[in-house]
């Protein structure tokens, strides 16, 4: 795929939706564009799959346009079906939908800990003041932090958590849709960026000194999916 970092040892975020073509598509590639922008690629390694994909599935020409259009890649994109393997190689699931975030917990359980909706999260993250995560030393522990956020910043409406489908809707829909995916891509990638090179070597340290992957966040003491 293209613009994908093969790092074992860096940041692994997932982006899911149904087909693996338009949100997640879209998702993965501009995530991946603004951890360019910022410098921080090589700590991060961005991926996308999709509930029901059909492995092998091109993008539709609107969402090829519009990921361009906000700096992403998508040449060469294929769908792939969501499965539990993905899920448990991730630190951070990224959803289109609070459907698409229960199937991910359906596949993976524990994963419920790190699994938002993508408008989830980028409310949650920016509810915490700047200098509240100057403590965190890498993006697990700033996960952490956004996950204990969950229940005290709700939405004004649990559908806003949720991006719709733009799939065989008009061009209309397809750019709301993707002006909502590169909003919070912005912000994610602000968020999580700026300790890039401590994860960077504190995977490498323990992926080499004890054969071990990195731990995910810890479940906050109430831990709804909300």
């Amino acid at each position: 795929m293209v613009g994908e970092n093969s790092d074992a040892s860096a940041f692994t975020i997932l982006v899911v939706c149904s087909g693996n073509i338009c949100r997640s598509a879209i998702g993965q590639q501009l995530l991946r564009a603004r951890f360019a922008e910022l410098g921080a690629s090589e700590g991060f390694r961005v991926l996308s799959a999709g509930t029901i994909a059909a492995a092998g599935q091109a993008m539709p020409e609107e969402a090829e346009q519009l990921s361009r259009r906000y700096g992403g890649r998508p040449d060469g994109h294929l769908s792939t079906p969501l499965n539990e393997t993905l899920v448990t190689r991730s630190q951070l699931v990224l959803t289109a939908s609070r459907d698409h975030r229960a199937v991910v917990a359906s596949l993976l359980p524990r994963a419920s800990r790190y699994a938002f909706t993508l408008s989830q999260f980028a409310r949650l993250a920016t509810s915490i003041e700047p200098g509240e995560l100057d403590a965190a030393v890498d993006p697990l522990q700033k996960v952490a932090a956004i996950a204990a956020r969950r229940g005290f910043v709700p939405p004004e409406r649990p559908e806003d958590d949720d991006i719709d489908d733009p799939y065989l809707e008009p061009l209309e829909v397809y750019e709301r849709v993707a002006a909502e995916i590169d909003a919070h891509t912005r912000t994610i990638a602000r968020v999580l960026a700026p300790s890039v090179g401590r994860v960077a070597n504190s995977a490498g340290r323990v992926a080499s000194d004890e054969g071990a992957r990195i731990s995910r966040p810890a479940a906050p003491a109430e831990d709804p999916l909300g």
